[in-house]
């Protein structure tokens, strides 16, 4: 007869060593062990702390200053113009990974409640560590995504130039500007123009096409900059008096005739300039706001507008050059009809 037991399966393989020993305190730590809680715990408050960062540091001053602001303009809806930021943005960024971390706490509530002993923080070190070095390297690749985007960003496409220019008319209407003497767009041909819309009481986005007028003027060579007109168009033309925009060009550190602000002598008439030129403006019936176009249109020494750009930073450098372009052509004086 054959022996009953040579009929029976091999035996299974010796495990390694401590084999068994490693995969218990790897399944203790995936099936809710204290150092599975550790761990979260550990990664949620080096997050939410990150996130104060992210919205009670500085927008301004160094690497630190940029990432923050480009951070609340990525995630909180960031307001450039006004530095707000959506709290409801907020809350939804702060409360998910509470929420997560609280359905953990709740679920495996015996091993949560042993966590306010802080011999078992001590004793689970090496999980805190992990969730914080879990984070620190998010944190890392996003700095280091958003320094590498910000760097691509200073590469700026050359000038197009030609490609991009334009030849539109410029409405001939009559308007006043800030010394209550008649003005129309017409009585500049011959120079090169440098047209905007602004208001009196605007303080998001206007203050800062000020500021890049100024820059632009300061910028220019003295022989380029004395053939170069400013004109402001009024975005609020039912409130804005000569008084009034001559009170603000003189705040501004502008002077007339090289800066003309002005208005239409009718607001229909205005508001018809500013729809031709495509200077959109609406006015929020709430706070009396306007919301408004960043235009900044270059006229050529024909009359005609030939370009048109906007605060972007891409725009900025090309207003520079194509002011310098416009700047060197000759003015031909059209043939007589």
């Amino acid at each position: 007869m054959s022996d009953p037991h040579s009929l029976a399966p091999p035996a299974p393989p010796a495990l390694p060593v401590g084999a068994d020993r490693q995969e218990s305190a790897a399944e203790r730590f995936l099936t809710a062990g204290p150092g599975l809680l550790v761990f979260l715990f550990a990664a949620l408050a080096a997050y939410e702390g990150f996130l104060l960062l992210t919205i009670f540091g500085p927008t301004e001053g160094g690497p630190l200053g940029d990432f923050v602001r480009d951070f609340q303009l990525w995630c909180y809806r960031g307001d450039p113009r006004t530095g707000g930021i959506s709290w409801l943005a907020v809350s939804v960024m702060m409360l998910e990974p509470v929420f997560i971390v609280g359905v953990a706490a709740l679920l495996w509530r015996k091993v949560a409640v042993q966590l306010l002993h802080p011999r078992l923080w001590l004793a689970q070190a090496r999980a805190a560590a992990a969730g914080f070095g879990v984070i620190a390297l998010c944190v890392a690749g996003l700095v280091y995504y958003a320094r590498l985007d910000a760097a691509r960003a200073q590469v700026l496409p050359p000038f197009p130039g030609e490609r991009i220019r334009v030849r539109l008319e410029v409405p001939d209407v009559p308007l006043v500007d800030q010394t209550g003497a008649d003005f129309r767009l017409a009585d500049l041909r011959g120079r090169v123009v440098l047209v905007t819309g602004v208001y009196a009481t605007c303080g998001t986005a206007c203050p800062e096409i000020f500021l890049e007028m100024g820059r632009i003027l300061d910028e220019l060579p003295a022989a380029e900059r004395a053939g170069l007109s400013v004109v402001a168009l009024s975005l609020n033309p039912e409130y804005e008096t000569a008084e009034l925009m001559r009170l603000v060009a003189e705040g501004r550190g502008f002077s007339h005739p090289e800066f003309r602000y002005v208005n239409g002598r009718e607001p229909a008439e205005m508001h018809d300039v500013l729809t031709r030129l495509q200077f959109s403006a609406t006015r929020n019936p709430q706070t009396g706001v306007i919301d408004h176009a960043n235009l900044f249109l270059l006229v050529d020494r024909s009359g005609h507008i030939a370009y048109r750009f906007t605060l972007d930073p891409r725009h900025r450098a090309w207003v520079r050059a194509g002011l310098s372009a416009l700047l060197q052509e000759p003015h031909v004086t059209p043939p007589a009809s």
